[in-house]
């Protein structure tokens, strides 16, 4: 469920702006209609669709206000920008390569690790930027393995 308060203050400029919940996702904010189709907090993007397009963005919380007030610069994409291997294993199968546009879900490496393969996939639409690992490597744990460009 969404905050309808945090809605209203990630759509508006005003915490007066008009919000309605229309539905599970559907709000009327200002007289304009929006469903919001994938809300990730961790990620700080939410995905809605208004007038017949689809659009994402991201959004700061009020820890970003506080650091960007105190002139420190957080980047929103540092914490998702390389696939590490989670655990130490073998690559025994790589699906993407340098300039591939790949969408999130999308698989991009299969690691091989206590006889099971585990499959690294995408957390967000990206360009692959670098494969840093073959076929058949042994990986350790957290080592790079695909650096993205988003």
């Amino acid at each position: 469920m969404i905050d309808q308060i945090a809605l209203n203050e990630l759509f508006t400029d005003s915490k007066d702006s008009s919000v309605e919940k229309i539905s599970e996702d559907i709000y009327k904010i200002d007289g304009e209609v929006i469903e919001v189709l994938d809300l990730n907090p961790d990620l700080k993007t939410l995905k809605f669709r208004h007038n017949h397009n689809t659009h994402e963005v991201q959004f700061k919380n009020e820890l970003d206000f506080t650091l960007d007030k105190m002139g420190i610069k957080r980047s929103f994409d540092a914490v998702n920008t390389d696939i590490k291997a989670p655990m130490p294993g073998k690559v025994i199968a790589i699906k993407v390569k340098p300039g591939d546009q790949v969408k999130k879900g999308d698989a991009l490496l299969i690691l091989e690790a206590m006889k099971m393969e585990n499959v690294l996939k995408a957390q967000h639409d990206c360009e692959i930027k670098t494969v840093l690992v073959e076929e058949l490597n042994n990986v350790e744990k957290n080592q790079l393995l695909i650096e993205l460009s988003v």
